[in-house]
């Protein structure tokens, strides 16, 4: 009876470690809130930058040659795939954070509730409505770096861009036209790595984590400077 029960538990371990998350941005939890334009070049409110909210998930963004979050804008119905809000990619413009398309938005995964580096085997993301047919390019690495998969696809509204593979850490999402907007971010649990390929030595995992604390810290002085 001891193994059935200890075999059953297994199984209900690796069915939960599988179990995949979305992220729709229609629910923001409090103090995250939709960008008051979703035009290129508009200023980004404050309570629109999108860092690490969606931490509990296993989900930090940032964007990349940018401002150190992506920022999270109201699209409209009929604009973003679910509901009404996407995320968008920022720069910063005379110390001013401004929504660009044109830059890489960066989503890293972590063990949900830490900063602790983590990995999954599949992870998509879907354009907004809006097609322009330009070439939209993703690319995902591993903990150390390491290009793991990449991908291209036409942005034909709403198309889905999807890698697979193992090692899944850092996601990253180039428009080619620089007029895409995201929605509709799914991924299997992040987790720790386990295997040999990717796994980065104590030292590295406590630097990967002290970098991804300082940037956090930094959004978050930034944020209190500007209120």
């Amino acid at each position: 009876m001891r193994y059935i029960q200890t075999s059953v538990l297994a199984v209900m371990s690796l069915a939960t470690a599988c179990q995949a998350a979305t992220i729709t941005f229609d629910n923001p939890p409090a103090g995250l809130a939709p960008n008051s334009s979703f035009i290129a070049g508009t200023s980004v409110d404050a309570d629109a930058q999108l860092v690490d909210q969606f931490e509990d998930l296993g989900a930090i963004f940032s964007t990349i040659g940018g401002a150190p979050n992506a920022a999270l804008v109201n699209l409209g119905i009929g604009h973003a795939v679910s509901g009404t809000n996407g995320i968008g990619a920022v720069n910063i413009v005379s110390s001013t954070e401004v929504l660009d398309y044109a830059l890489d938005i960066d989503i890293q995964l972590v063990v949900p509730g830490t900063l602790t580096p983590a990995v999954t085997d599949s992870i998509s993301i879907q354009g907004d409505e809006i097609p322009s047919f330009g070439q939209v390019f993703f690319t995902a690495f591993d903990t150390l770096g390491n290009l793991v998969a990449s991908g291209s696809a036409t942005d034909t509204g709403g198309a889905v861009f999807s890698l697979s593979a193992p090692g899944i850490h850092d996601f990253r999402l180039h428009s080619a036209n620089g007029d895409v907007a995201y929605d509709n971010l799914t991924f299997d649990t992040p987790v720790a790595p386990s295997t040999p390929s990717g796994v980065p030595e104590p030292s590295t995992s406590g630097l990967l984590a002290l970098a991804l604390a300082g940037a956090l810290l930094w959004r978050r002085k930034a944020y209190v400077l500007s209120r």
